[in-house]
């Protein structure tokens, strides 16, 4: 796997977050504190300057001023007005009261210092709405007569102003007026804001060599030695089996723990490789005798066809497709005496090897008891007894035999439970033979076995077959059954016997939709052709 980012990196990167959260976090809480004290020192001069403004002013000379205009006292009170708002390095500093109809306020005095924009003065009598006063709380001032400390700081169109009231009273303490006082922040801020980025830039030096002092320690305590065992690791995965441990240091911590881990596995792969190696010799050296079990068992059944060349009673062909190498179906064909046919068709319980050893003794005592002049049953019976003898495995064989007897078209059989046959008379359609079948063989010894007849005309057919037919199941573990075969035999019931076989093998295979073959698929076909004149070339 291609490593986008190191751990290296990812640790840094966590630092570099850290770090820029606590400069920042410090100088927000530095410029909060300060900016605090600030605006409580600067509010604490409006307040004492609106205080100083209010006493100066004579409450029962302001009516007079509003309607006869200033008099001496307005001069004077105006100079030490003037001179407060100068001292206390006032932006504004004025005194209001309400109108009559209390829509808004009037003004008495609006203090014009030096440097003072003229445009911004208002004079005796002058009506400013509320926006320009904040008349809310000048208003509340008024009208309730407090005299509590009532101060803010407001962001305007003159920079930051830290704003206090103060009520004016009369001789009888009644509120007749209210006294303002404006003190600009803004140089003040701007220096706090130079202060606290000083601040920040130490602290962020403070912090970037702390930083990267920690991270040389946790580098060389910790990632480095990660960045070797993962180093080392790849290098495992791509040495094609030269497999080394990691050689680390004892700290007892979990790279440490991680770094036994590996090195266990390595020892466990080791062994594993050993095994493997082992394991696999021995699967080839099994594989090379099931491949040769395999051509044993292909040479031990009838595979050249035409089988009887010099033969034109009859036509015949088979095929026999294991799910293993080995199988345990099989079938046989052969000449009891010159006008005689056996056929045989059997599937031993199990698969592999167990079933191929047992597949070839039944073949071959059936085969070698036939040839002695026995009837089909009596074979059988003979077989059954055998076959049950030292049987530990506890094996059994489904088998149908039958013999054609080539002159009249007699064919005598018998069925230990296997499969029903298909038969085709000369221009009909396949069905299954169906009887009740005797008892498997190898399973109790002494048991009789019912023969049964039936005469072939010319063009008969005989399908012999095992369930790996219709048993054979799709992806969907749907089964091939015995209605779709009787369907897919009478879609092809006048071919030749080979096509009939290779046909429904086709189908069989075409129905499993590439699953797995879960059972060997055996089927022999038979068909009579009459007792006319035979040609004797050659009879095996």
């Amino acid at each position: 796997m291609r490593i986008k980012l190191s751990i290296k990196h990812k640790v840094a990167a966590v630092f570099i977050a850290v770090g820029i959260i606590l400069v920042f976090g410090v100088a927000s809480v530095v410029y909060a504190i300060n900016y605090r004290q600030v605006a409580e020192q600067y509010t604490g001069i409006a307040y004492s300057s609106a205080q100083i403004a209010a006493a100066i002013v004579d409450g029962d000379s302001l009516e007079g001023y509003l309607l006869n205009g200033p008099d001496a006292g307005y001069q004077i009170s105006e100079g030490l007005l003037r001179e407060l708002k100068v001292r206390s390095n006032l932006a504004f500093l004025y005194i209001v009261r309400f109108v009559d109809d209390q829509t808004g306020f009037v003004y008495v005095f609006d203090i014009f210092a030096d440097g003072d924009d003229p445009s911004l003065i208002f004079g005796l009598g002058d009506i400013a709405g509320e926006s320009e006063l904040e008349a809310h709380l000048a208003a509340e001032i008024y009208l309730t007569g407090q005299s509590a400390r009532a101060t803010y700081v407001t962001k305007t169109e003159f920079g930051y102003l830290a704003t206090a009231y103060a009520p004016v009273l009369n001789p009888d303490g009644e509120v007749v007026a209210v006294a303002c006082a404006d003190i600009s922040m803004d140089t003040i801020l701007h220096d706090i804001r130079m202060q606290t980025l000083i601040i920040a830039g130490v602290v962020l030096g403070i912090t970037v060599m702390s930083l990267i002092a920690i991270l040389l320690i946790v580098n060389k305590s910790a990632i480095s030695r990660i960045i070797a065992l993962s180093r080392h690791m790849s290098a495992f995965k791509s040495n094609e089996g030269n497999f080394e441990k990691f050689h680390f240091t004892q700290t007892g911590d979990e790279i440490q723990a991680m770094a036994e881990s590996f090195n266990a596995m390595v020892d466990d792969i080791k062994i594993y490789i050993d095994n493997l190696a082992a394991t696999t010799a021995e699967k080839e050296r099994i594989g090379a005798e099931l491949d040769v079990a395999t051509r044993i068992q292909a040479s031990l059944l009838p595979c050249i066809f035409p089988a009887f060349p010099g033969r034109e009673e009859f036509d015949i062909y088979a095929s026999m497709l294991p799910a293993k190498e080995v199988g345990g179906d099989f079938y046989d064909f052969f000449l009891v005496d010159d006008a005689t046919l056996a056929v045989v068709m059997a599937d031993v319980s199990g698969k592999g090897v167990p079933a191929a050893l047992f597949m070839v003794i039944a073949k071959t005592l059936i085969k070698n008891n036939a040839q002695t002049g026995k009837s089909p049953g009596d074979v059988f019976e003979t077989v059954n007894n055998m076959l049950c003898e030292n049987n530990d495995a506890e094996m059994f064989v489904t088998a149908f035999m039958g013999y054609l007897n080539l002159q009249s078209g007699r064919f005598t059989y018998v069925n230990a439970g296997h499969n029903p046959p298909l038969i085709k008379k000369a221009g009909g359609e396949y069905a299954f033979l169906k009887e009740k079948p005797s008892l498997i063989l190898a399973s109790f010894d002494g048991i009789k076995y019912k023969e049964r007849q039936t005469d072939f005309s010319a063009g008969d057919v005989l399908y012999l077959y095992t369930d790996g037919v219709t048993e054979a199941m799709n992806i969907n573990e749907a089964l091939f059954l015995d209605s779709r075969l009787i369907e897919t035999a009478n879609c092809h019931k006048d071919c030749p016997v080979r096509e009939l076989v290779l046909s429904i093998g086709k189908e069989v295979d075409r129905f499993a939709e590439g699953a797995e073959q879960s059972d060997d698929i055996t089927m022999l076909a038979l068909r009579f052709n009459g007792n006319g004149e035979k040609t004797k070339k050659g009879t095996p």
